[in-house]
């Protein structure tokens, strides 16, 4: 068995011992702890069904049947089993930590079941430029997109993800003008693609290009009426224009379908100041510090739980 599935189904035991400790004894838990698998699922399957049961217990329950579902290979069990748990306990640290290593286990099996079953389709290319991509080897991705697209030239959203992928990538002199031609490109075959829209909105106003960017945000948020980075960077095209009043609807847009962005907050607050409403924008501002402040504090926590090291106050 693979790694990931080793640390899932270790986690689910360790967790399951736990809970079996506080809770009466069922045989279909005490057969999982035992690996009688087989034989536990049926009970299992009873227990999660039993409306006698409580909340608690079946918690028991779905933890052993995780763990045995992916013993024996049945994916869609263990999906059912997963999904209980982060419906009843949908902030439980150990239910989220147990729900990645499930979804990646059951992600590298159905890789795996895909290469052996169809190794020449395109779709394997299309899986190797994701891995490359996921292992940060960008260059790699785009290769392997490349290839993609000589052999499937009207897939929807291979120039989007080479553009991305440019984009991410260390700046040269040609990167922009490359990332924008692949975007084009994109829209051509996706005249929908909203996300391609709003990048090519931002490399345009990167570029100072003001009245192109406004252009394509506004198609982007026409496309995707909840993009709140396009009504963003709408927002701001508009304000760096000398358009404060039109750029305030566009940008309180933004602040209200994602209101943890203080970029946001600060370009509002700039556009409030200009047009002196003075509350307004004072309240802006303090979200802007506020939100970047919580930002912060959240990159300090993980970094410390990553590295064991405290980064500062």
């Amino acid at each position: 068995m693979r790694r990931t599935g080793t640390i899932a189904l270790s986690f689910c035991v360790c967790v399951l011992a736990a809970s079996a400790q506080a809770q009466p004894s069922k045989s279909g838990v005490d057969l999982a702890l035992e690996g009688h698998c087989t034989q536990a699922m049926p009970l299992l399957d009873a227990g999660m069904r039993d409306a006698v049961n409580a909340v608690e217990a079946k918690r028991t329950i779905a933890l052993a049947g995780v763990r045995c579902s992916m013993s024996l290979n049945q994916q869609s069990d263990a999906m059912s089993f997963v999904s209980w748990l982060q419906q009843a306990y949908p902030k439980d640290p150990e239910v989220l930590f147990l729900s990645v290593h499930v979804f990646n286990e059951l992600s590298l099996r159905s890789a795996r079941d895909l290469m052996d079953s169809a190794p020449d389709s395109p779709l394997v290319v299309e899986l190797n430029a994701e891995n490359f991509e996921k292992a940060g080897e960008l260059a790699k991705a785009i290769a392997e997109y490349r290839i993609l697209l000589q052999r499937t030239p009207e897939k929807p959203g291979i120039h989007f993800r080479i553009g991305g992928l440019i984009m991410s990538l260390p700046p040269t002199e040609t990167s922009a003008a490359e990332a924008r031609t692949e975007f084009e490109q994109e829209l051509k075959i996706n005249p929908q693609n909203a996300a391609a829209e709003y990048y090519l909105g931002e490399l345009a106003r990167q570029a100072d290009q003001l009245d192109e960017a406004i252009q394509h945000f506004t198609r982007s948020t026409k496309l995707f009426p909840e993009f709140a980075e396009a009504f963003g960077g709408l927002g701001r095209s508009l304000l760096d224009s000398g358009k404060a009043a039109e750029a305030v609807s566009p940008l309180e847009t933004s602040v209200k379908l994602a209101p943890e962005n203080p970029t946001m907050h600060l370009a509002l607050a700039t556009a409030y100041q200009r047009l002196g409403r003075k509350e307004d924008a004072a309240r802006e501002f303090a979200l802007q510090k506020s939100t970047a402040e919580k930002i912060n504090q959240n990159t300090k926590a993980l970094h410390k739980n990553v590295s064991g090291v405290d980064t500062g106050k």
